[in-house]
């Protein structure tokens, strides 16, 4: 076993790990605890069985293994950008009705 290998399990069981203890202390939630638990098992499975990705590369269409991992990526990368725009944008609509309520009411007073 390579040391890259070692490496990745370690790296993917204080992942799981990891959150688990936050959902324990309800941070959280089943969804996000259970794509905390698959990405560290396909990041096992990946690490012990690297020969996997070249399989699941072909049947894409793709050359090597290591480019359907980085596009797998990519793509997760970008979905949580977008999840945390329109988050920080959802705030910011909060925020800007909240500022105007509180500026409605010390005008009323």
């Amino acid at each position: 076993m390579y040391t890259y290998q070692i490496i990745l399990i370690v790296l993917s069981c204080i992942g799981i790990l990891f959150g688990i203890y936050q959902y324990k202390k309800n941070n959280f939630n089943n969804a996000v605890l259970s794509l905390w638990v698959l990405v560290g098992i396909a990041i096992i499975v990946t690490a012990l069985f690297p020969g996997i990705t070249t399989v699941i590369a072909n049947i894409f269409g793709f050359g090597r293994g290591l480019d359907i991992i980085y596009i797998i990526s990519i793509l997760f990368l970008f979905y949580i950008v977008f999840k945390l725009y329109n988050k920080m944008e959802e705030q910011k609509r909060r925020i800007n009705e909240l500022v105007s309520q509180l500026a409605l009411k010390e005008y009323e007073e």
